[in-house]
């Protein structure tokens, strides 16, 4: 009996022990969600007040973008208007202005963006102004709504919205291609709209100025006339001359230029004409000095010619004019500033 008693007294004790066990099992599990709420609860309350800072980044980033996007699309249009705009220059401001207004609306800028397209006193040197309002879509939250910034390749003034300025000026060259087999001495003395004839007689014992560009023979010779050597030439090479009158190969040449101007830019003329027309000639400066027979003359510079007229002989009236060669190459060291062949250049 008495071993009956403690056996029950003692699945009455382990019974209520478990029961404790049990009880404080479900307080320890409650407890730890309590606090696991509380600790997430906190963590929204630092995301939420971290918030503004979140947006505010990504206002940055993005309106930044977008912003770099306007000025890099600004910039390359004005620098490439001022470039087309610096081709007319100097003889033809007008339309170096409205060449470089229209390559501006082409490359991306609007016309009510274009603040101001000019050209210097002198007509060396073009300049376009150009402004653009960007909205600032996502840092508005910040109390912005414009983005002001200032981009310039040359010389300009910051205002609302963001402002590009460029220009170019026109430099001697250096280095071309399409150059017309036919050389005048760099003594000889040119201004703008004087008359000259090429080929009037003997600058050398048995030279009449034609040169042997890429070759000899007459049609090397009537094949560079017609459209110009495509070799690049630069200042202080030595050009191999092309004895003899040559009045065949000259004649065809030059009637070809004449001809193709006339019928593709009909109303040219040596002070209004087309960049393009065939009978803008560049012609090399050399220095015909103790020449004899088949020679070497060095490369002193180079001048731009209009063709007026080709007599019997092969003897070609032209004017000096200025203007800007294409793709040529310029001098930063120019020793002859006056020969009215240059090319245009980004300033800064």
């Amino acid at each position: 009996m008495m071993i009956e008693i403690k056996i029950a007294n003692r699945i009455a004790q382990v019974t209520k022990c478990g029961g404790i066990v049990q009880e404080v099992s479900v307080m320890n599990k409650l407890w730890k969600r309590l606090s696991q709420g509380k600790r997430r609860g906190q963590s929204l309350l630092v995301i939420v007040a971290a918030l503004p800072v979140i947006v505010g980044s990504l206002a940055l980033v993005l309106d930044v973008a977008n912003l770099y996007f306007n000025q890099l699309e600004m910039q390359c249009a004005s620098d490439s208007a001022v470039l087309a705009g610096g081709e007319y220059l100097p003889s033809y401001p007008s339309n170096a202005i409205s060449t470089a207004t229209s390559y501006a609306e082409t490359n991306g800028l609007k016309a009510s963006e274009i603040v101001s397209v000019t050209v210097t006193p002198d007509n060396k040197e073009v300049i376009i102004k150009a402004t653009r309002n960007i909205p600032c879509f996502f840092c508005a939250v910040l109390g912005e709504s414009t983005a002001h910034a200032q981009v310039s390749s040359g010389s300009g003034s910051s205002g609302s919205g963001v402002t590009t300025t460029a220009t170019s000026g026109i430099v001697p060259i250096r280095s071309a291609t399409g150059l017309i087999p036919i050389g005048v001495d760099y003594r000889t003395n040119l201004s703008f709209g004087s008359q000259i004839i090429l080929k009037e007689g003997q600058v050398g014992a048995g030279n009449w100025q034609p040169l042997a560009l890429g070759g000899t023979g007459d049609s090397v010779y009537e094949s560079n006339i017609e459209h110009g050597y495509s070799g690049l030439v630069t200042v202080g090479d030595l050009l191999l001359t092309n004895p003899g009158n040559n009045v065949g190969p000259t004649r065809t040449g030059v009637s070809y230029r004449i001809n193709e101007g006339l019928n593709s830019y009909p109303g040219g003329t040596f002070n209004n004409h087309a960049l393009g027309d065939p009978r803008v000639m560049l012609i090399p400066l050399v220095n015909w000095s103790n020449v004899n027979g088949e020679s070497q003359v060095p490369l002193k510079g180079f001048a731009m010619m209009w063709i007026v007229s080709l007599d019997g002989n092969g003897a070609i009236t032209c004017y000096f004019i200025q203007q800007s060669v294409p793709n040529a190459i310029p001098d930063s060291n120019p020793a002859d500033t006056t020969s009215g062949a240059t090319t245009p250049v980004l300033l800064k």
